[in-house]
């Protein structure tokens, strides 16, 4: 009689080391990545779509679980406020705007969860819930964030909670990858004020200082968070290995190492108001 051979299960440390990795990969091809060999470019993108659904999918386990909310939120919040410098060193801001971080987008998103729980006035709450995606804009992941982690938190089926909202969050990013493109294009073809504040940017850059099949190695990047339903289903509940504050101070500290490096090679002046 054969044995069946069950696949592995998956802990939480184990899938947050999965988010950590493919977190600090694009990262690294985002600020180096003009001295990133262009082959390297896809997987480095892909390895980036993994990291924020499982983070937010973990982020809504740890509210499910945690014993002090406005503490959890603390803590995001303090801990995007030492990111941001780090940051904004490594990606500067975008068209002269501030861009914050992730951290404050798992901080907005969590107020999304905590509104969704106390308000009692679905009307009220869906008001509120808008207003809050439109300040997500300006944020990392965008108006998408606070959606997949809602997703996270009300689909009750365990199995279409740990597939929708990735893929949901993969198809939104191929959709305003392209969107957002084609937009930018036409507004510079018809707007000098537009082409300036995208003066320097691969929009306007001359074709033969633009590797196209690099700049194309972008749409990876969404294609990765179609990888993490597979992960997330085999996730098994139990917590692993303690990370205590490994993410949180990893996060800022790689940004950091980044941003030096790149001045250092001379890919960054490290300004802190560079496009």
């Amino acid at each position: 009689m054969e044995t069946e051979i069950r696949k592995p299960e998956l802990d939480a440390f184990f899938l947050k080391m999965v988010a950590i990795i493919g977190m600090a990969m694009q990262h690294t091809v985002l600020v180096l990545g003009d001295v990133i060999p262009v082959g390297l470019h896809f997987p480095l993108q892909l390895a980036g779509g993994l990291t924020f659904p499982i983070m937010a999918f973990f982020l809504v386990e740890g509210y499910r679980y945690t014993s002090n909310v406005k503490r959890y939120m603390g803590r995001l919040f303090l801990w995007g406020l030492i990111a941001q410098v780090p940051h904004t060193m490594a990606f500067g801001t975008l068209v002269g705007v501030l861009t914050p971080n992730i951290m404050f987008t798992l901080f907005i998103s969590l107020l999304g969860i905590v509104m969704y729980d106390r308000i009692k006035n679905r009307g009220l709450f869906v008001f509120l819930f808008v207003v809050l995606c439109i300040v997500s804009m300006i944020f990392e992941w965008g108006l998408i964030g606070p959606i997949v982690v809602l997703m996270f938190h009300i689909i009750s089926p365990e199995r279409r909670r740990r597939t929708l909202p990735p893929i949901t969050a993969a198809v939104y990013n191929i959709v305003i990858i392209g969107l957002l493109g084609v937009i930018v294009m036409a507004l510079i073809a018809v707007s000098p004020a537009v082409a300036e504040l995208f003066a320097d940017t691969v929009f306007t850059k001359p074709t033969e200082d633009i590797n196209s099949f690099a700049a194309f190695a972008g749409i990876m990047f969404p294609i990765g968070s179609f990888l993490v339903p597979p992960l997330l289903l085999r996730y098994n509940g139990e917590r692993g290995r303690s990370m205590k504050y490994l993410f949180y101070a990893f996060y800022p500290l790689h940004l950091l190492i980044l941003a030096l490096v790149a001045y250092a090679i001379g890919v960054s002046d490290l300004s802190l108001f560079a496009n």
